[in-house]
């Protein structure tokens, strides 16, 4: 099996049926190298984009140079899918963190073919409802919450993706601390003041590129005393076994 069948095998695959079995013959295949640029903000494209390898990091760039951290979408990912569903200009930008390959999609057709089917629909009013739900999370946290405690829902957020095992995560390739900053609307030296406090506390060991966070109960615990009952803490109670 060749490169480009097994791309619109893992396309038929990773989408739900019937949505990527009638989009993959319509599939245009992107190498993309470590920081390329795959969609920009404001741009007038509408493709949508799969991501068979690698991973893509979806930000915003103020003009005084600050970046706004929004999300990193990894292998099975869908992004561009605003701007495919709509046919408004992109609402950020998207590079590449390393090698990777998408698979993309025309706007038009991929909104066709979502819209043609119930299951499919559902699917995707469900994504929607998902974005929603994490934006209102951090309108939250940006302005009712202290800086650590911004750092320690982002913290929660990064076990929950990870995967949490026996109350334990294993971040890794972990984000710099400037990368931290820029997630929560912070600076640098505020992030790394936290983590030296947390790492004190043995909730995180640092261990080269990765974060071992050893007592996710315990992190969602000081979620839950600053933020309250949010969605976030439900998904957290549910991976740290409370």
């Amino acid at each position: 099996m060749g490169k480009a069948d097994t791309y619109l095998k893992a396309l038929a695959e990773v989408l739900p049926d019937p949505l990527g079995t009638l989009l993959a013959p319509h599939a245009r295949f992107v190498p993309l190298r470590a920081g390329q640029i795959v969609i920009g903000h404001q741009d007038r494209t509408t493709d949508a984009f799969v991501v068979l390898e690698g991973s893509v990091r979806v930000e915003l760039h103020s003009l005084n140079g600050r970046d706004v951290f929004l999300a990193d979408v990894g292998k099975g990912g869908l992004v561009g899918e605003f701007a495919a569903l709509d046919g408004q200009p992109r609402s950020a930008s998207v590079t590449a963190v390393g090698q990777s390959v998408l698979a993309s999609v025309p706007g038009d057709l991929f909104r066709e073919t979502v819209n043609s089917n119930p299951e499919t629909a559902d699917w995707m009013a469900r994504r929607l409802v998902g974005h929603i739900r994490l934006l209102t999370e951090r309108v939250f946290e940006l302005n009712a919450l202290a800086v650590r405690n911004r750092l320690h829902c982002e913290l929660l957020r990064l076990c929950i993706d990870a995967g949490v095992e026996d109350n334990r995560a294993e971040i890794a390739p972990a984000p710099t601390h400037a990368e931290l900053a820029g997630r929560i609307g912070s600076h640098r030296e505020a992030v790394t003041r936290e983590l030296q406090y947390l790492q004190a506390e043995g909730i995180v060991v640092r261990e080269g590129r990765s974060f071992a966070m050893n007592d996710v109960a315990r992190l969602a615990e000081i979620v839950r005393a600053a933020a309250g009952d949010v969605d976030l803490l439900q998904r957290a109670v549910l991976v740290a076994g409370e």
